[in-house]
């Protein structure tokens, strides 16, 4: 072997040797170990750092420094407690004699977020601020994040939070390139994912506007033992700035003093700085009331809602969030239009106007089984609810909603160019009709409902025209014994702690008019000329054709009065007067049917029982009331 080949064996030899030991873990002195990792962290963000255990020193791949037992100290109280910590370091400093910190790895970290000691953050957080925004000096290129547990407070309710299980890896390789991170963690029992792209913090520290792409995951068993499991996504593409002085916000106690000003500007509609975000965002999730639950967020008339996406155009900031352009899809219902959300203390405000060419809204009004008879017909023997009224699952939230459809369901109830709206607040609903077109007529109406200090305040205004009864009535599953085209107005209002109890306190006026018509199953004429047939009237069928029918309704304490009921045909004239019993669903009313002209004869009936299932019976001649006198004669009536 010639002594060349020898030189360049031994060359290689020695070079391979000093590949191993530079990659091998040495290790060194704790104390100057720690001393210089310590002069850059206080350099750059104001940090102390205090080791427990050794120290290992490794050259390759990259230099860095590994210590166990770390504290990361400010203002004495521990910012960061670590089973592990690496400290990246830059080569060229390294080789100059100073530390560069290129990248930090944290085993098992425990990071207290700022609450009581939140002004210990300020200064570390002013000069990163700073540094980023004036772009000099080497900057963090990694951090990564491994099994980390992190503490602080909700700044809405001031109420300790805990991730657990966080697992963190942000790259920023250069100054002027994005800032990429990718997170998973579990909060509120959650198991969440985060990964972000994009993000230049150069511009965003310097107020420059800087693009974002982000998503959002969590799919959880719920934020508690009952209520649907919190679920879904979020996903944004836009720009994302600051307003304002981005290194000051930052350096204060961003869990106190920051949030509460900026709830507080928003609140006045005065917030002039803070992130602003704008862009194209979708939101999904398959049960919204778990997703807002798991956030904190009191769910208010989301309740009401299964799987639920938006999709649109957005602007964020401080406070709230607007759409100017929306797309919503509530179950099967498609909607389009524009909105807007507020979060203050913890309450959610939505305010939106939805326009969709078809709209169900039947899960609305569930039906219960003690509402329904087995052949789907209104049951009149079972009592009313007695179960405590309460606005609770419906007023945790604002709701200002504007809707409007060229059709509509709700229930089995099916109309057309609908226009509608629902109004929460704290203890009040408010479901307003504008209008509606049923069965070929015009509905309108208002339905309030108001918390007391024991049950609700009801009320109840509206009014039909020109709607077609028999249709209306097949609609609801109801016997169709009366056809015609009706109007009708209704004012009515109670108060209860139940169902029962507010319906034996209803008071007010209701009033409607049949124009010609006629009533199915029951012929008048033959009932009048053989009265001793009413018992099985009902039964036999037959119709009653008329010209115009009215009836006029006076409510009070539950009982409604029965006043100017009225039915005029060819040839034939009625009159109605009684009670409804609406607590006991009863009729408790007496029918006169006028003699004709031709001498055909007249008769009165008793009409009682259940109101949609009522018996008939002639009345004695003692109890027939007296016919009415002639309109020439009234004047001497005494």
């Amino acid at each position: 072997m010639s002594r060349r080949t020898t030189l360049a064996l031994s060359a290689a030899a020695v070079t391979a040797l000093a590949v191993v030991a530079a990659s091998l873990s040495w290790t060194i002195a704790a104390p100057q170990a720690v001393a210089f990792a310590e002069r850059d962290l206080s350099r750059r963000y104001g940090l102390g750092l205090a080791v427990a255990g050794p120290a290992t020193l490794t050259l390759l791949p990259a230099p860095r420094l590994t210590f166990s037992g770390v504290r990361l100290i400010r203002g004495g109280h521990d910012l960061v407690a670590s089973d592990g910590l690496q400290v990246q370091l830059g080569l060229a400093g390294l080789l100059a004699g100073r530390a560069e910190i290129a990248g930090l790895v944290l085993d098992r970290a425990r990071i207290a977020l700022p609450s009581g000691a939140g002004r210990d953050w300020a200064e570390p957080a002013a000069r990163l601020a700073a540094r980023v925004a004036a772009g000099r000096g080497r900057h963090l290129r990694r951090l990564v994040l491994r099994d980390a547990t992190v503490t602080g407070h909700d700044p809405r309710t001031g109420l300790p939070e805990t991730i657990t299980g966080l697992n963190l890896v942000a790259n920023w390789p250069r100054p002027s390139a994005g800032l990429d991170l990718s997170a998973a963690f579990t909060w509120r029992g959650v198991p969440t994912t985060l990964a972000l792209s994009g993000l230049r913090p150069r511009e965003l520290a310097a107020g420059a506007e800087t693009p974002v792409t982000a998503a959002l995951t969590w799919k959880g068993e719920g934020a508690g033992t009952e209520g649907p499991a919190a679920e879904g996504s979020a996903e944004i593409e836009g720009s994302l700035v600051w307003a304002g002085d981005f290194s000051r916000d930052l350096g204060r106690d961003l869990a106190r003093d920051l949030a509460r000003d900026l709830a507080e500007d928003a609140a006045k509609e005065t917030s002039d700085r803070g992130p602003r975000l704008s862009g194209q965002g979708r939101f999904v999730t398959a049960a919204l009331p778990g997703t807002l639950a798991w956030l904190g967020i009191a769910p208010g008339p989301a309740a009401l809602a299964g799987p639920v996406s938006l999709d649109g155009r957005f602007l964020a900031r401080s406070g709230g969030m607007e759409w100017p352009e929306i797309r919503v899809r509530i179950g099967d219902n498609q909607l389009e239009g524009a909105g807007a959300a507020s979060l203050a203390r913890g309450r959610l405000s939505l305010t939106g106007t939805l326009a969709a060419e078809r709209l169900d809204l039947s899960g609305l009004m569930p039906e219960t089984a003690s509402d329904r008879t087995p052949s789907g017909s209104a049951s009149s023997g079972k009592p009313w609810s007695r179960a405590p009224l309460a606005l609770d699952g419906l007023t945790g939230g604002d709701l200002d909603l504007r809707l409007s459809a060229v059709s509509a369901r709700l229930g089995p109830v099916e109309a057309q160019d609908v226009a509608a709206g629902l109004l929460v607040r704290d203890g009040i609903v408010e479901a307003t009709l504008g209008r509606a077109t049923v069965q070929g007529g015009t509905v309108k109406g208002r339905a309030a409902l108001a918390t007391l200090p024991a049950g609700l305040d009801a009320r109840l205004q509206g009014s039909v025209d020109r709607v077609d009864l028999g249709g209306l009535f097949a609609d609801l599953g109801w016997p169709r014994w009366i056809l015609g085209r009706a109007q009708a107005s209704v004012a009515l209002d109670g108060a209860g702690s139940s169902l029962a109890d507010l319906v034996g306190r209803l008071a007010g006026r209701a009033a409607a008019t049949v124009e010609g018509g006629e009533i199915l199953g029951l012929n008048l004429a033959d009932l009048a000329q053989r009265p001793d047939t009413a018992g099985n009237a009902l039964r036999r069928g037959g119709r009653t054709h008329f010209e115009r029918a009215r009836v006029s309704l006076t409510v009070s304490e539950g009982v409604a009065e029965i006043g100017q009921g009225q039915l005029r045909g060819a040839a034939l004239t009625a009159s109605l007067g009684g009670r409804i019993f609406l607590s006991e669903r009863r009729l408790g009313a007496e029918a006169r049917i006028e003699p004709g002209p031709d001498g055909r004869a007249g008769g009165s009936f008793a009409i009682e029982g259940p109101w949609l299932r009522p018996n008939l019976r002639p009345l004695s001649a003692r109890t027939v009331l007296p016919a009415p006198l002639p309109k020439a004669a009234s004047a001497y009536a005494p």
